[in-house]
């Protein structure tokens, strides 16, 4: 199946999420390696087989197997970075929610092989998918300190709501 495809299994009912799928994602007018690299790491974070599979491959065909990998390690490494800081800061008191992590997250010292910019951009679409917002805060920051804009920050969370949406309306259907 391509990214077509998937586009055209939507039902009626999710036009609008059909219709934000394309502009968003097929056709937007962002870094597109950026975009399909959040879009391929929504889909591994809500476990959405089917949207993974035709984004994995359209990631593949366009930026290679190393892409996919560093991906894959992104959305890991993040998803143990937010239950850690979604669970901290539910903590009781301002000293428990300081508490160090003291756990391994040495691949983000290399940014998962990405640069910078499209790890912290990945970094901050999975963090929404995950619903952590002090690991959101965080990112949304570095990015906003390197250059990115409001726009670019604002499209990141367009493109985890189009693949949730997206991973919605398929299972519905």
């Amino acid at each position: 199946m391509t990214v077509d495809d998937l586009k055209n299994k939507v039902p009626d009912f999710a036009k609008d999420v059909k219709l934000n799928f394309s502009s968003l994602i097929m056709n937007s007018d962002f870094d597109e390696k950026l975009v399909y690299g959040c879009a391929y790491a929504s889909s591994l974070a809500l476990d959405d087989n089917q949207i993974s599979l035709v984004l994995e491959e359209e990631c593949s065909k366009r930026y290679g197997v190393e892409f996919i990998d560093s991906v894959k390690a992104t959305v890991v490494i993040m998803t143990l970075n937010n239950v850690w800081y979604k669970y901290r800061d539910a903590m009781p008191n301002s000293e428990m929610k300081m508490a160090p992590q003291r756990m391994r997250v040495n691949v983000m010292a290399n940014h998962a092989g990405l640069g910078k910019i499209l790890f912290e951009s990945i970094s901050l679409c999975v963090s929404a998918i995950n619903g952590c917002t002090f690991c959101v805060k965080a990112h949304s920051d570095v990015l906003l300190e390197n250059d990115k804009n409001k726009e670019d920050v604002f499209n990141i969370g367009r493109i985890a709501s189009v693949i949730s949406a997206l991973s919605k309306a398929l299972s519905l259907s």
